[in-house]
């Protein structure tokens, strides 16, 4: 292939591809972690991604907040019981999260009191 048809055929992916793909990269150079994509139900793993949604349960004494991290091969939801704020949580932060996985709402990964360590996501340096 050449040059150019390489170069018209990146341009032509949608952007939701090359970020996964750069994600995906991204989370790989991580040591130690695995893709949400492999990671195992019942079993302790530590994941690397990027926080692409949160929600902020308010509710005094019984909060709790809950995000959704993408590594460009899948999407894992992780939950801070008790919660009502965390430190450096906020869209676009990346993460390496560790805990055990299980299964939450609509069959998605889940993982439920991560411990976690904030990280410059890829778009960021």
């Amino acid at each position: 292939m050449t040059f150019l048809n390489e170069l018209v055929e990146k341009l032509g992916r949608p952007a939701q591809d090359v970020r996964a793909e750069h994600l995906h990269e991204w989370a790989a150079s991580i040591p130690g972690t695995v893709r949400i994509q492999d990671a195992q139900r019942r079993c302790r793993c530590k994941i690397a991604g990027v926080i692409q949604n949160i929600r902020i349960d308010p509710r005094e004494g019984s909060g709790s907040i809950e995000a959704t991290i993408f590594d460009g091969t899948g999407l894992l939801i992780v939950k801070w019981l008790g919660r009502q704020k965390l430190s450096g949580i906020r869209l676009g932060a990346g993460l390496i999260l560790e805990g055990t996985v299980g299964e939450g709402r609509a069959k998605h990964l889940q993982v439920l009191n991560p411990e976690y360590q904030l990280l410059p996501a890829p778009e960021h340096g």
